[in-house]
Order: structure tokens, then sequence, then C-alpha cells
């Protein structure tokens, strides 16, 4: 699964609470008539469950030999574009081939494998300065970065003091609005505290979720990634803070990034600085005793104090080095009966994080569970169709890279699907499902479901009757809310498909402490609770490949062909901004079209539905223009903001 992306987060303006119930079928009898006087017939022989005769033949054992294989030492942590990825890319593709599957990719060496050239971008750190004054900083001895283009050749910082960079009821450093675009923020970590060292947010003084200073502190400020900055400076407020960088911030520091040669997967870029105290103090202007008295001082106020410091001029220079490679998504394809032209896809993606320092990150969860999960599945959907049991439609079983790197391989089959993604009735995807997590400590039967009810309700409730059906385990939608903090709708490939409007369950069995470590092994999967997870998996995928239609989308993700008055498309341009929240959308009319671009992001085009009404379906986004104020509303996730036009 793929880290929290800033994109997601900015895109989810508010949250709302979804209210998704696991629903049961009620089978209702008729009793015959006359029972006393009507002998009853002989009960006809109950047609064989071909679903079940498969199901049940995904099992621990046959998972664990193939995960055995993937998620071992010599295949190198699968990491996109390198050795091991390689390695089981054939692997995958020759299980394809001997399970009968088909290899469906044109103009291919291997029909099995979609190959295409990516750029891999690494920072030399130490190679990298920022020069503040007279004084030159060097990167990896005075700060830790993760940067972009931005600054591969110098440039200049433009540097605004935002406190502790927290939103929050009880405590915010963006009291009054400011424009932040291309700005780059300069943050004290950790939280402020009252002379007794205790916190000013938290409940009873305790800690609150901004006071690490690390990864997880910087996730709390979520809403700093909707302001439109370029980058964020995060001042470490001890020597042995900042020593620890490296590994309070080891998902985002030292990171290669992966980007398609014409880099349009980089719709959102952000760079991250974390500096010694004296480098933060420089920066500033002041000395690390004045980052300690204006510390001290809103301790003090209790409140957010008026900054005594004035930023000075720097510059910094990035160290880039890039490369072109070649890495591939992996296709087996069982063509259907009499509804062949519809294809359902079953998904995994089967790349991790590779080697660190010598140590070998085997993803054995993440995700070497759901890409053995898809190998059994094209396993038991073969035989089935050898056995003369087929799917009536298509199945295409996908397997791809760089999920780790930001959905980039499932990003590349959308945008160049070997199928039609409008006969594409579903994606099926399966990222992380080997673990029991602590929520379910002891209850392994059981997997969260996302995104079923997102674009259909008909899936939604073929999914609930399906494990209904069969010997059910237990749903939980906790992710599924879209006031997730986690964002996991957003996290794995699923959401390629669902930002296309083809319907999408996502299943897994959540995050754990190994999540993204090196302790990610095969002796912590329980492969049992994962063959039942994954034989849920089968029965769904059965039966939507077996019906008689298609399931259909919701009414509003289904275009309605309406175009809007020229007029008023002029109408609607300008620039909005919310009371509640720091962001502002600036509308645009673009030939027949209206485009939007909210602080700091891409521009999108929006589809119109009705009079004042749009929609953005990969961010499940509508726009309500009030007919006679100079107004919308933003509807998102079950919430609803006002914009008021400036």
């Amino acid at each position: 699964m793929s880290k929290q992306l800033p994109l997601a987060v900015a895109l989810l303006l508010a949250a709302g609470t979804a209210s998704a119930q696991s629903g049961k079928v009620k089978i209702k009898t008729k009793p015959g008539r006359n029972p006393e006087t009507t002998a009853a017939p002989a009960p006809a022989a109950a047609p064989t469950d071909w679903s079940v005769t498969y199901a049940n033949t995904i099992t621990p054992a046959g998972l664990k030999a193939d995960l055995d294989v993937l998620a071992s030492d010599a295949y190198e942590g699968r990491e996109t574009g390198k050795k091991g990825q390689k390695m089981a890319a054939d692997y995958i593709a020759k299980a394809f081939a001997a399970d009968g599957l088909t290899g469906p990719v044109t103009g291919s060496d291997n029909p099995y494998l979609q190959h295409f050239t990516m750029k891999r971008t690494t920072l030399d750190l130490p190679a990298s300065t920022v020069k503040v004054g007279g004084q030159t900083f060097e990167g990896k001895r005075d700060f830790y970065a993760a940067l972009t283009k931005a600054f591969a050749t110098p440039a200049p910082l433009h540097p605004v003091f935002v406190g502790y960079g927290i939103k929050d009821d009880k405590y915010s450093d963006f009291a009054t609005a400011a424009d932040y675009k291309g700005k780059d923020l300069i943050m004290l970590a950790g939280e402020p505290l009252n002379a007794q060292g205790k916190s000013l947010i938290g409940p009873d003084g305790k800690p609150s979720q901004f006071a690490p200073s690390s990864l997880a502190g910087l996730g709390a400020r979520r809403s700093i990634f909707g302001l439109g900055a370029r980058s964020l400076i995060i001042v470490m407020p001890t020597a042995a803070a900042y020593a620890a960088a490296p590994k309070s911030y080891d998902q985002v520091m030292g990171h290669e990034e992966l980007e398609f040669d014409d880099a349009k997967n980089k719709e959102f870029q952000f760079n991250i600085f974390v500096v010694s105290p004296e480098m933060g103090a420089k920066l500033l202007g002041t000395t690390p005793a004045g980052l300690d008295k204006y510390r001290q001082s809103v301790g003090k106020a209790g409140k957010p104090v008026a900054s005594p410091f004035k930023p000075a001029a720097a510059t910094v220079q990035a160290k880039l080095n890039s490369e072109p490679f070649t890495t591939e998504n992996v296709l087996g394809y069982l063509e259907g009966t009499d509804k062949k032209d519809e294809v359902l896809v079953v998904s995994a993606h089967y790349d991790h994080l590779g080697v660190k320092d010598g140590v070998v990150f085997n993803g054995a969860d993440d995700d070497g569970s759901g890409t053995v999960s898809v190998l059994a599945m094209a396993r038991t959907f073969s035989q089935a169709k050898k056995d003369g049991h087929g799917p009536r439609r298509s199945i295409l079983f996908l397997a791809n890279t760089g999920e780790e790197e930001g959905l980039l391989g499932s990003q590349y089959y959308t945008d160049h699907p070997v199928f039609p993604l409008e006969k594409t009735v579903t994606d099926l995807n399966i990222d992380m499902v080997g673990r029991v997590d602590s929520l379910h400590m002891g209850k392994g039967d059981y997997v969260y479901l996302v995104g079923a009810d997102r674009l259909s309700s008909e899936l939604n409730t073929l999914s609930e009757a399906t494990n209904q059906q069969y010997n059910p385990v237990a749903l939980d939608y906790k992710y599924n809310d879209p006031a997730d903090p986690e964002q996991i709708y957003y996290r794995s490939d699923h959401y390629n498909f669902a930002k296309h409007n083809v319907p999408i369950i996502f299943y897994t069995s959540g995050l754990h402490p190994q999540y993204h470590k090196a302790t990610d092994d095969i002796d912590l999967i329980d492969f049992p609770a994962m063959a039942r997870r994954d034989q849920l998996v089968f029965h769904t995928a059965w039966a939507l490949a077996q019906r008689d239609t298609r399931v259909a989308l919701k009414p509003e993700f289904i275009s309605t062909g309406f175009t809007p008055a020229a007029a008023d498309l002029d109408r609607y341009a300008g620039t909005y901004a919310s009371a509640q929240i720091p962001l502002k959308i600036t509308f645009t009319h673009e030939g027949n079209a209206l485009k939007a671009q909210a602080t700091g992001q891409p521009a999108f085009t929006l589809e119109a539905v009705s009079p004042g009404v749009f929609k953005f379906d990969p961010a499940q986004l509508r726009v309500e223009f009030s007919p006679d104020q100079p107004t919308f509303k933003m509807k998102q996730g079950g919430a609803e903001l006002e914009f008021k036009k400036e």
C-alpha cells in the first residue's frame, strides 16, 4: 500500500462520516398448498454451486508456496525497476502462462508484460546546500530533505514563519487569511507547551497529535498541504531530535522519486526540509536561544504570538541525479463466454521498497499477500474454465508495478488500457490481506472493505449479499469513512480505476507496526485468515463475472451530456474563499468548459451536470453555484463547504 500522498490530503478539503452498514440477505419461503392431502414431490437435486467448489481450492498452503518465493531475500524487496521487481514479473508471467491464461499485450516482447519507461531521480544530499547570508549549510550535516526539481538550479527561498504550523480549534497559527502560494513555510516541530511543560492543546495537558517531532507530527498538520506552499522547513527543537530525523522521517527522506517521461504523474510536488536548531535559527534571523524565547512567550500567552523574526535571504541548490529505466505491469487474461467483451479486473501490486542500507524489505504483506492472492484466483478461474465452468465475462488478472511510488503502474494501465475502460465492469483490488491488525486480535475472520459503495450501490449490495451467502466474514468499513485520517481510499491501485468511473472494491486487513518496515516478513502472515478473505474475493468475482447485467453506476457518475450557457460560465468565473478552511478556488471559463484550480494545485476541468451544478469524479467532488448569489457549495464525502466570490 502506498504511503499517504499530499495530493489526496489536499483534495479532501473536508470529510463527513459515511454510514455503511453490513446488510443481511433474508430468504423468504412460501409454504406448499394443502400439505395434509397433497403428496410432496421428490425434491429436485440442488444445482452444484461451482463458486463453492472452486473457492475451496484456494488454500493456506497454496498461498504460502508462492509467497515463500516472492517474499524471499532473493527477490530483493521487488523495488520498481530493480532486479528483484524484474524477477517477480518473470515469476508472475510464467505462472499466468502455466495456468493457461493468455498474455493480452500486443507489441511487447512478452505478451504478459506491459512495459513502460520512467525516470528515477535521487537527491545527492551531501552535495546539496542552503546558503543563508554568508554561511553555507550542507545536506546531512545541517539538514535532511526531500526535494524536487524546483531546486535543481539555485533558487531563492521565500520564507514565511508559521509558528508551529498548527490549525486546530484550540490553537491556530493560521488565524488570519494569508496567501502562502509558492512560499517556503518555516515551522517549529513539536507543539506549544505551558510553563509546566504541558501541552496547550492536548486534553488535560497531555501531548496532542501535533507533539511528535516526526512524520506522525507532520501528518497531523495535513491542512498545511492545502496552502499551496512550495516547501516546508521543519525546525527541530534539539540536536537529539535532529539526529533522529533520518529515522523519524524515514519514509520521505532519502527517497527516490519516480515519474513518467512527461511527468504527468507529478500533479503535486512538495519539498520538505528538516533542519537543525542552528540552521532554523539562522533562517529566521535569530539564534537557538531566540527560538526558545519565542516558545516560552507562546507558552506564557497560551496562544500564538506575533513573530519577532525577520527571515534572512537564502538560496537552495539541490544536487539531483536522474536516469531512465523500464518497468512493467504483468497481465494474465482469461476469456469469457457470452459476455466476453466485458472485463472484470482482479488486481494487486507486486512491487515493494527494495533494499535499504543492506537490509531487504520483503513486503510479505505489502503486497506479497495481494500478489499471491491474484495468482491463486487466476489458477482457480482457469481451472474452472478447463472443467467447463468458465466465467461469462472475461477476467484480467493485473499485477501492478510502481504502486509504492504513487500508484504508477495502475495509472499507466488506466491511461493505456489493454481493454477499454468503458467495458471494464469492476476492479477488485487486493492489498495487504495477510495479517490481523490490533483492532481484531484473535479474530482473523474479518476484512476491511473500501469503496464498494462510492460509485455503485448495486456493487455494494452484491458484495454484502455474497458475503452473507458464503460462510460470512466480518466486513469492517472503518477505512471507507471519508473522514478516515489514513485516507486509504486514495492509497492503492483501485483508485486509478475509480478515477475513470470504474466501480471498485478494495480489500485489506489493515495497517500494522511492520507496515513499510524491514520486518514485514512471511513468518508474520496469517495464512488461514488470508485464505478466508481470498475466498470471499473469489466468490464476489464469480458473482460479478456470471451475472446477467454489469453493476450500474450511481446516477451522479453517469455523464448527462448537459452543456451550460457561455454567459453562465462567465458568471461563475472568479476567485472564491471559504471561512471554513484556508483555501481559495479560482474558476476560469475556457472554451466550452469551466476549470477549477485550488490554491497550489493543478487546474482541472469540471463536468457540467445541470444548470449551476458541476462535478469532478476523480475526487468525487460536486460544485453547486447559487442562482442569485456569488457563492457556491462544495460537496465531497458527505461534507459541505460554502465559498464566496472575492
